[in-house]
């Protein structure tokens, strides 16, 4: 890993939304969609901003070219392979998807076949743990079960090393599993980490969303490591003030029905 890889843009995305593509799964987060006409628009601005998407091993080699990026999905949608590698192919640009194995087959989500068809077209497959289970939440033996036979099923399905996983949730700090991985495993995530050649290494990544403009979107690939930490960290506080907020009205909701029920009982 080189130095050049500290302040190194990496986005996340999640699930594109278009018509071309189902109604998203329950267990994904509208605020995370990306619209089809907003991705395409995001896309362009990294090819005419003059960027170079990069694959995992390039993070290892020398950086030759200042303007490099990752560009990563997260989950395995099934837009990934539907909406988000036509549009990457059609521009020349690389991706690393990261898989959560249980999905898989879901409704909304790819299948095996589906992953095997976005390997066959040059993407790379990372993982993204057997559940998402977030692993700081559970024991040790859990978590590397979480993350060695994710890796162990996504090899037997491509017949080829995994070398990438993204921590469910960005949580690394507390990963009592962290020490059971190989030392060809990277991570990138909210919080991120790379071990290989001994080194562990914060890479954080910057998530686009529904709501994020061109403007907004134009300054992501401009930001420095510290930027994107910055990003990071306001985008998760105001997820958590939104649940709080949900929590709350589903409270009130909850007295305002046993108000209602409690005249109608008088």
């Amino acid at each position: 890993m080189n130095d050049r890889t500290n302040d190194l843009p990496i986005l996340m995305y999640h699930a594109i939304s278009s018509p071309e593509v189902t109604a998203l799964p329950q267990t994904s987060s509208i605020e995370h969609a990306v619209k089809a006409r907003d991705f395409r628009a995001q896309l362009d601005a990294i090819v005419d901003g003059g960027y170079r998407t990069i694959k995992l091993d390039d993070l290892d080699r020398p950086a030759s070219d200042p303007k490099s990026l990752l560009i990563t999905f997260d989950d395995g949608h099934e837009s990934d392979l539907i909406v988000a590698a036509p549009e990457l192919a059609r521009r020349n640009l690389h991706a690393i998807f990261f898989i959560v194995w249980s999905y898989l087959g879901r409704p909304g989500y790819l299948s095996r076949d589906q992953v095997i068809a976005l390997r066959a077209q040059g993407f790379e497959i990372g993982s993204h743990g057997l559940t998402h289970t977030r692993l700081t939440q559970v024991g040790a033996a859990e978590a590397s079960n979480e993350l060695l036979e994710s890796k162990r099923r996504l090899e037997d399905l491509l017949q080829e090393p995994i070398a990438a996983l993204a921590l469910p949730g960005g949580t690394l700090q507390r990963c009592r599993a962290r020490s059971r991985l190989g030392r060809r495993l990277s991570a990138y995530h909210d919080v991120g980490f790379r071990i290989a050649n001994r080194e562990n290494r914060v890479m954080p990544r910057m998530g686009p969303m529904a709501s994020t403009t061109l403007k907004d979107f134009k300054w992501m690939l401009e930001a420095s490591r510290a930027g994107a930490i910055r990003h990071r960290t306001i985008e998760a506080i105001g997820e958590r003030l939104a649940r709080w907020a949900n929590y709350g009205n589903a409270i009130l909701m909850r007295a305002q029905n046993a108000e209602v029920l409690a005249k109608s009982e008088k």
